[in-house]
C-alpha cells in the first residue's frame, strides 16, 4: 500500500529508464530548486553504470525504486527471466543504498498475475501510474505542458515522465511551480 500524506494534497513525479548521465543530474538540480521530490524507477543495468547519480538520488531525499535490470518486454521473456530481472536489480539498489527495495514498475507498465502474484511473496509494491506525461514521444515541451493544462492534474496523482531526455527537464520547470501553486506538494513514493 502507498502511504500518501494527510496533510497537503500531494502529486508524486516518477522517472522511469535512468539515470541517465546527461539529464539525471539537472532533473536533481531542478527537483531541489523547487524543493520538490520524486521516486526514479531505474534500471538496474544503469545504475551499475551511473551508481554516484543512484546515490545521489537517494542522498538527496528522492526514492529510488526498481524498473526491471534491462527493460526488456516483460510480455516476451520467461517468468524466470521476469523473475531474475527483478532480483539483479533489486540487489544493485540493495549494493548501493544498503536498504531493501520495495518498489517496482514494470518496463511499459505491462503486469500480469504471475508477475504480481511473485511481487506480493516478495513484499515488493506494484506501482503503475494515474498520468502518463507521454514524453517518450518526444513531442515539443509546449504541447507536454498544454495537455497537463488541459486535464489538470489531481490529489495523488502519480505522474510518469522519463529520466532519459530533457523533455521532461524543461517541461517541470514549468509545470512544478504551477502545480505548487496550486497547493500540491511533490513527494516521493513510501512502500
Amino acid at each position: 500500500m502507498i502511504k500518501k500524506s494527510a496533510q497537503q494534497p500531494a502529486l508524486y513525479l516518477t522517472f522511469d529508464d535512468g539515470p541517465h548521465p546527461e539529464f539525471t543530474g539537472e532533473l536533481l538540480e531542478l527537483l531541489n530548486a523547487h524543493k520538490a521530490k520524486a521516486t526514479f524507477f531505474s534500471m538496474g543495468i544503469r545504475l551499475e553504470r551511473c551508481p554516484s547519480l543512484g546515490l545521489r538520488i537517494v542522498q538527496e531525499g528522492h526514492a529510488l525504486a526498481n524498473h526491471s535490470y534491462n527493460h526488456p518486454r516483460f510480455d516476451h521473456i520467461s517468468i524466470t527471466e521476469r523473475n531474475q530481472q527483478i532480483e539483479k536489480t533489486n540487489s544493485a539498489i540493495k549494493q548501493l543504498t544498503n536498504t531493501d527495495c520495495r518498489l517496482f514498475r514494470s518496463p511499459q507498465g505491462r503486469w500480469d498475475s504471475s508477475l504480481l502474484g511473485y511481487l506480493i511473496r516478495r513484499g515488493i509494491t506494484a506501482v503503475h501510474w494515474s498520468r502518463d506525461s507521454l514524453d517518450y514521444k518526444k513531442e515539443p515541451t509546449e504541447q507536454l505542458i498544454k495537455r497537463f493544462n488541459d486535464q489538470p492534474v489531481t490529489a495523488g496523482d502519480i505522474i510518469l515522465f522519463h529520466d532519459d531526455n530533457n523533455l521532461c527537464i524543461d517541461a517541470l520547470a514549468v509545470l512544478i511551480p504551477q502545480w505548487q501553486a496550486q497547493g500540491f506538494e511533490l513527494k516521493a513514493l513510501e512502500s
